[in-house]
């Protein structure tokens, strides 16, 4: 567009204005219409994006027509050319910058790189996402960290996290569900430990306790054995 205006010399300035003095006139007089488009255009995309590219680039030439029409009437009366009067009026200005800024949009559409199907039904499916540990939204950011272990108090549970002890008025079974599965196992009615926190397996006759590595021992019930004997612990 640029080499276009420069070349062509419209609204009078192709007589009125030697080549050299169109280039050096007309490259500063049109980069700032342009970089003033391209401003217009990515805050009215990003304002109605979700409404579809048709909605987005009628908009933008709307927009650019009532900003711009101004900029460049008076840039043209600027111009040293003789009769002002054969000059574009404001609607036949505003068709041009409206007609112009949709033909940007619409290349810009076209030339847009798109993925090849085939690599897109190539394409690996997309991983899941971690399961997290609801429970840590129940404490407090500071001592949030690993959950190593929970115990039953009364009507509280104990959570041992790695930056300490937190107590919960919260339901065993509740606290267990919101636990991510994969991260450790309950032990005993009243204990939950996690994997990465089991230093030993410790036996007292019949008895198995687990100590932890911060040094606790949890009890471990019959009832309960099979699953460290399935990870291989026992």
């Amino acid at each position: 567009m640029t080499v276009f205006v420069i070349v062509t010399g419209p609204f009078g300035s192709y007589q009125a204005m030697s080549f050299p003095l169109r280039v050096v006139v007309g490259l500063p007089i049109m980069a700032v219409m342009m970089l003033v488009g391209a401003f217009l255009r990515s805050l009215v995309f990003q304002a109605v994006a979700q409404k579809g590219f048709r909605v987005a680039a009628l908009t933008t030439a709307s927009v650019a027509s009532a900003v711009m029409t101004p900029m460049g009437l008076t840039v043209i009366k600027l111009l040293p050319v003789k009769d002002q009067e054969q000059g574009p009026g404001v609607a036949e200005f505003m068709l041009l910058v409206f007609s112009l800024s949709l033909a940007h949009s619409t290349l810009i559409k076209v030339l847009e790189p798109r993925p090849d199907p085939e690599e897109v039904a190539d394409a690996p499916a997309p991983e899941p996402e971690p399961v997290t540990d609801r429970l840590l939204h129940r404490i407090e950011p500071e001592q949030r960290g690993p959950i190593l272990s929970m115990s039953v108090r009364d009507h509280y549970v104990d959570v041992q996290t790695g930056k300490g002890q937190v107590s919960l008025l919260l339901r065993f079974s509740d606290a267990m569900t919101e636990v991510d599965p994969q991260a450790g196992v309950q032990v005993h009615r009243s204990h939950w430990v996690a994997w990465q926190a089991i230093e030993a397996v410790e036996r007292d006759g019949t008895k198995l306790h687990l100590r932890l590595k911060s040094g606790t021992r949890v009890p471990v019930s019959k009832n309960h054995r099979e699953k460290l004997q399935a990870r291989g612990l026992i």
